[in-house]
């Protein structure tokens, strides 16, 4: 036990409101119960004085709670507390006796979350002074005066509020109250006297056992049980059986105090669900709900206002709760103070409605919330704190934001669409039009606004224009596509494609109709003039007679003849059609060689894969094939297969052929005149090496019978005409080697034929001339690869390499530092592109291109131009099935271009 002292008391019953509690309820003393020692608890004197303690010096004092409360009991009833919102019941203390006497409660919670109990005496305690009070005579001079206040028990028993009955030893009534004749429904009855089983035939073995164990002594209680009547009904019942004592204190019987809690107990049933209900709404709603006492402490904070905060309640000052829980204004540029934050100003002002604010966590996302809030009083109209209801609004925000990213989308798309846009009023008339539906009808958007549509709309086309609107309004229909014409302002025709949809009020009423036109005058006129081109195509088709014109569906069942088709095939188009297969024209022969060629070996095929394969084969364009006409003859025809496709999907084939009957007659001879002219040119190749072998053994013989004459006479050196003879006779010696070199390029190449790497060669030729271009002042500059190989004959490319390089060289410019380049690129189609790049002399191509590569054509005044080189080096070239270009420009430079073929090690 401790003493408090009496500033302790003031401190916990400092709240005005609570000391009046205690006032009110606590009839019979109070009860002071602090969280920080779970361990204790606070009795006054009036308590203590109820339960048979001498009075304490101090008004409240301090005790373990184990010394007057059952510890489990009492840990389960502070549990109830904190879910129970009528916070009132029943507590049993220990008195000074060691029995447990019961007290009705009500409590009481502070702002530092103690409890305060109020108590007032059961009407069980009252029946215990009562069992004992029987046995209050001994003496016999006091039987009269024992029997008058036994009378007098019986009296308060029979007229007590609550349910009592008192029975002997057998469990025979002797006295009753009223209030248990009516809870147990047996007012009609007159119980004195009989027994109890009698009575109530329905009681169990269990209660008959308790009323045994009540008569040797004991005391029972039960707080709640239930009782479940004989004709089925169900009470609950808080009951109490002890012994009463007659003058010898002896037990002369027990005494029962019941009382029927069944409303109680189906009102905290239904309490209990709707505060369940209450919690579980609270939990799970998405609306933040927070409340406060008349002071501004929190008392509710519910699961969605912690995920917002991401923070749990706890007390914090009111100037602490902006930065606390990231309260700020709806912008968010700054923090709330005290008084604007909601829940304080719908406490101080009464009400609020649609406040904004932000929830700026410490973690998680940023939510703007629209506030509610409202003052709460107490059961005497006293204000008791306040309440709000904050709606997470981020998705009303965005959508907000959505929409009026679309209104500005949408007044962008009608402003600037491409075709035609329009909102009409319900009766038709212009009221908003865009620039393109302007500019397709010629109307100004002012003059629009003046007519209708019906105005401008073509007599034939009105009368549907107006069902289909008219179903749109009965809502049969949610919008609507068709073709009309409009009047342009200048009288014309504009064909128009028109989708018209209505948009209607919350209600459902039509509000206007939009209309999207788009200009299709030009495709008007367009397909007329493709049915025109179609219809002299039919034309074309049918009167054709030189070409073969067919076409077959996906399967190759001929669908259509031309004329050309019946006369190159003898069939007519009424036989053909849908009855022959494309096969029937073709020899199987064929068909069968070609199917080798497009398919594997085991590969199993239809003919329409046939068929697609070969009409997109580029082996089998325009191919040569033989059809067999009606008769059975056969001919030959070049024939073109194109598949024909729509939306992706082969629809069948067309098939074009022309008679090349005469062209293969026309290929015969000009076979035969090919191997005459093959056995001309062997001829010539003969006549040729003939003529160069003859003409250089007489060529040698002048050569040597002048050089003889010149040793025995020679005076003949000064002789002109000699000198002449002697020139001629070389030139005839060089003349007929060149030729000789012309005809032996090309004879035996394409067994010389192998592979020559373009870089050694260069190299070797730059170092055989680098005297001669360090003479010149030329640098030259290999930038081929390595590995850089053409296919031909290498004393060629040398020889080719050779020229090119000397001539660049011979040809250099004395004003600018010279310079040779040689590069090699592989080509797409399999040459090696070899560029030779000066800065020399350059060449006049338009004075001299077409001689460039002529034989003794010269085109510079230099003392060792003979104009024998580019024509033997192009030779070389062609014989290597290559060919040469030439860029050049005078004073600037040269770049020939040799295309070889490329060296592939495979």
């Amino acid at each position: 036990m401790q003493k408090v002292r009496v500033e302790e008391i003031s401190l916990i019953m400092r709240e005005p409101h609570a000391f009046e509690f205690v006032q009110k309820y606590g009839l019979h003393g109070f009860l002071i119960y602090k969280p920080e020692e779970p361990e204790h608890i606070w009795l006054n004197v009036q308590i203590l004085r109820n339960l048979g303690f001498p009075p304490p010096e101090s008004v409240v004092t301090k005790y373990k709670s184990a010394d007057f409360l059952k510890v489990s009991n009492w840990k389960s009833l502070l549990l109830k507390i904190e879910q129970d919102p009528e916070k009132s019941g029943q507590i049993r203390l220990k008195t000074l006796k060691n029995h447990f006497r019961k007290f009705s409660y009500k409590a009481i919670q502070l702002a530092d979350r103690s409890l305060i109990f109020a108590l007032e005496e059961s009407v069980q305690n009252i029946i215990q002074q009562l069992s004992y009070g029987i046995a209050g005579a001994v003496n016999s001079e006091e039987i009269s005066q024992m029997k008058k206040r036994f009378e007098l028990k019986r009296l308060f028993i029979e007229q007590a509020p609550s349910a009592i009955a008192m029975f002997d030893n057998n469990l025979k009534y002797i006295a009753v109250s009223k209030r248990w004749l009516k809870d147990y429904n047996i007012e009609n009855l007159d119980v004195i006297g009989k027994s109890h089983y009698e009575i109530f035939p329905e009681i169990g073995e269990n209660w008959k056992r308790i009323h045994q164990e009540c008569l040797s002594g004991a005391i029972h209680s039960m707080d709640e049980e239930c009782f479940v009547r004989a004709d089925g009904t169900t009470n609950w019942i808080t009951w109490e059986v002890r012994p009463w004592y007659n003058s010898e204190n002896r037990i002369g019987g027990i005494i029962m105090h019941t009382a029927d809690i069944t409303e109680i107990k189906n009102s905290q049933t239904e309490n209990y669900r709707k505060q369940e209900l209450m919690e579980k709404v609270l939990e799970s709603v998405e609306v933040g709900i927070v409340a406060c006492d008349a002071k501004g402490n929190l008392t509710l904070f519910n699961q969605a206002t912690k995920d917002w905060h991401g923070l749990p309640a706890r007390p914090v000052p009111k100037e602490e709760l902006s930065r606390h829980y990231g309260l700020y204004n709806a912008e968010g540029t700054r923090a709330l103070k005290p008084e604007e934050i909601p829940l304080i100003k719908a406490l101080n002002s009464g009400t609020i409605s649609n406040e904004l604010i932000k929830i700026r966590p410490v973690n998680g996302e940023e939510v703007t919330v629209s506030v509610n809030g409202v003052q709460l009083f107490d059961h005497e109209g006293k204000l008791d704190g306040a309440v709000v209801a904050m709606h997470n609004i981020n998705h009303r925000i965005k959508a907000e934001e959505k929409l009026r990213i679309s209104e500005q989308t949408f007044r962008g798309s009608f402003e600037h669409a491409a075709i035609g846009m329009a909102i009409l009023d319900i009766e038709g008339n212009w009221l908003k039009v865009n620039k393109s539906l302007c500019n397709i009808i010629g109307y100004t958007e002012k003059e629009l606004k003046k007519l209708s549509f019906q105005d401008i709309t073509h007599p034939d086309d009105l009368h549907t224009d107006l069902n289909l609107l008219n179903e749109l309004v009965a809502d049969e229909r949610k919008y609507y596509h068709m073709e009309k014409r409009y009047f342009h302002k200048d009288g014309s025709i504009v064909f128009i494609n028109l989708a018209v949809s209505l948009v209607r009020d919350h209600h459902g009423a039509p509000l206007h109709f939009v209309s999207q036109i788009t200009d299709i005058t030009k495709e008007k006129i367009a397909s007329q003039q493709l049915k025109q081109t179609l219809g002299e195509l039919e034309s074309i088709f049918n009167s054709s007679t030189q070409v073969s014109i067919i076409s077959t569906d996906s399967e190759g069942r001929i669908i259509s003849f031309n004329k050309g088709a019946e006369k190159m095939l003898g069939y007519s188009q009424k036989e053909v059609s849908q009855q022959l297969n494309i096969t029937s024209i073709h020899l199987n022969s064929e068909l069968e060689e070609f199917s080798n060629r497009l398919f594997a070996e085991a590969e199993i095929y239809e003919l329409p894969e046939f068929l697609e394969r070969i009409s997109t084969s580029k082996d089998f364009k325009n191919k040569d094939w033989t059809y067999v006409r009606k008769n059975g003859s056969e001919l030959p025809v070049q024939l073109a297969i194109t598949s024909i496709t729509e939306n992706n999907e082969n629809k069948g084939f067309l098939f074009m052929a022309i008679d090349i009957t005469n062209l293969k007659l026309v290929e015969e001879e000009l076979s035969n005149v090919m191997l005459i002219t093959q056995e001309q040119n062997a001829r010539l190749k003969n006549f040729a090496h003939i003529v160069s072998h003859n003409l250089r053994s007489h060529s040698s013989n002048i050569g040597m019978l002048l050089d003889l004459s010149m040793r025995d006479y020679p005076e003949l050196k000064n002789n002109e005409i000699f000198s002449h003879l002697t020139n001629a006779s070389g030139n005839l010696s060089e003349t007929i080697e060149h030729l000789n070199e012309v005809t032996l390029i090309n004879t035996a190449v394409e067994i010389n034929l192998e592979a020559v790497n373009l870089y050694k060669s260069v190299e070797n030729i730059k170092h055989s001339i680098t005297a001669i271009a360090a003479t010149q002042g030329v640098k030259i500059r290999n930038n081929i690869s390595e590995d850089k190989n053409v296919l031909g004959v290498p004393a060629y490319i040398d020889s080719i390499l050779l020229n090119f390089m000397t001539n660049a060289v011979k040809y250099s410019s004395s004003h600018r530092e010279s310079y040779v380049a040689l590069t090699a690129e592989k080509q797409d189609d399999g040459f090696v592109k070899i560029d030779i790049e000066d800065n020399g002399l350059g060449i006049d191509l338009k004075k001299h291109g077409r001689k460039l590569f002529g034989m003794y054509k010269t085109f510079h005044n230099h003392k060792d131009s003979r104009g024998i080189g580019l024509f033997i080096t192009k030779n070389q070239i062609e014989a290597l099935h290559g060919k040469i270009k030439v860029k050049s420009i005078p004073g600037q430079g040269t770049t020939f271009s040799i295309y070889l073929k490329s060296y592939e090690k495979s």
